[in-house]
């Protein structure tokens, strides 16, 4: 199996790392990303590589989240940068999910619209589950999506599962610990199946990218600053992603009386998540609301939930309502998390999100996925885990020509 599909490979960034210049590169994707692992170490080798040039790193990656956050906040994380190169790393979040493609897509021609001399890589991590596939000469699902986004807009890939699938097969990688650990020498790759370990596991990542890298120069020959190419219509027919924002609150939704805006001067979880938003709009009571209107076919909410975090009851266009619950299986601790709601005909909306007065039985989320820690936690803090609290950082919304 390939590694590296180079396709148009990086002809722009690498032109400006030999001539000396400034270059920035924004590392955008999820855990795996914003961990000090292969973003760290491959900005490190680049920096050995061309000594001379003045190398600038962006850490855009952000835990549990998937491309179509990625969409909406591009602008916000991404483009304002100016990058000469954009790491893409989000087939390990999407999880195949057939919309991943319009998403992807969407993210590729929002850089390029913005640039079309900004390179782009497409680098795909793998979890535990993968394995046997590359062991039998199949890629994951996802990054079989995203190929197809790929070959389009002839970004190059870097598939990284490659070379740690040869590693288990040979007996020299272990990829969860835990398992059959009594192989002399053998690298543990992972702790959880799904995050390599630092230094071991992000250094095999971190191997096939520079060694496809250097593949990469070798094949840019003599070219010089290379225009990318940014097709009129789309792969996927009326993809609406790569109108897709991230907005504040305040100015595009209208609140009830009960919800505060928190700063980092008042509240400490403002000061802890101050890296992604610079306020949280907080709710307590059942029944206080936000109202939204907007023109687009998506909206979205990016929130932090934990333990106290309650459900909100969604109406739309004034039809039936439904649930969207803020608790979730991962909240036992505060953590940054977001919703889309489902797909809406392109054109004017009215949207109403309230706060539920019933509560999530949240011990029986935690029985359901088996997570003992978080049911003692439970046990430990009943009053933290008895209250319906929204705590809203930014307004999703995609919005695409009427």
């Amino acid at each position: 199996m390939k590694e590296l599909f180079p396709r148009e490979g990086l002809p722009n960034v690498i032109q400006k790392l030999e001539n000396e210049d400034t270059v920035t590169i924004v590392y955008f994707g999820g855990s795996n990303t914003r961990s000090e692992g292969y973003r760290v170490m491959t900005a490190e080798w680049l920096r050995e590589q061309y000594p001379k040039a003045d190398i600038r790193s962006v850490n855009a990656g952000i835990d549990g989240t998937g491309s179509d956050l990625g969409c909406a906040r591009l602008e916000t994380d991404v483009l304002r940068h100016q990058p000469d190169l954009v790491f893409v790393e989000f087939v390990g979040n999407d999880g195949g999910v057939p919309e991943s493609k319009a998403r992807i897509e969407g993210i590729v021609r929002q850089i390029r619209k913005r640039s079309r001399f900004t390179d782009i890589l497409f680098v795909y991590t793998l979890k535990e589950r993968d394995v046997a596939l590359f062991q039998s000469g199949e890629y994951q699902k996802g990054a079989v999506m995203q190929e197809e986004v790929a070959d389009y807009y002839g970004v190059p890939s870097i598939h990284l599962g490659v070379a740690v699938s040869h590693l288990v097969s040979e007996g020299k990688l272990i990829f969860t610990s835990g398992a059959d650990e009594s192989i002399s020498g053998a690298i543990v790759f992972t702790h959880d199946s799904v995050h390599p370990t630092i230094p071991e596991g992000h250094q095999i990542y971190t191997d096939t990218i520079t060694r496809s890298f250097e593949k990469m120069s070798e094949l840019r020959g003599g070219l010089g600053r290379v225009e990318h190419n940014l097709p009129q219509d789309p792969l996927v027919p009326a993809n609406p992603w790569e109108y897709a924002a991230m907005v504040p609150l305040d100015g595009h939704a209208n609140f009830s009386a009960g919800w505060s805006y928190m700063t980092p001067d008042d509240f400490a979880l403002v000061r802890a998540y101050n890296w992604l938003f610079p306020g949280l709009w907080r709710a307590v009571d059942p029944g206080e609301a936000i109202t939204v209107q907007f023109e687009g076919t998506h909206i979205g909410l990016f929130d932090i939930g934990g333990p106290d975090s309650g459900r909100l009851k969604v109406t739309v266009d004034g039809g039936e309502p439904f649930l969207i619950d803020r608790f979730t299986p991962y909240n036992d601790h505060n953590r940054n998390q977001y919703v889309f709601l489902p797909e809406l005909p392109n054109g004017k909306h009215t949207v109403r999100f309230e706060i539920d007065a019933e509560m999530t039985d949240k011990v029986a989320v935690f029985e359901a996925s088996g997570n003992e820690r978080s049911m003692e936690h439970v046990r430990q803090h009943p009053d933290w885990y008895k209250q319906t609290v929204i705590q809203l950082g930014r307004l999703l919304l995609v919005q695409p020509p009427l």
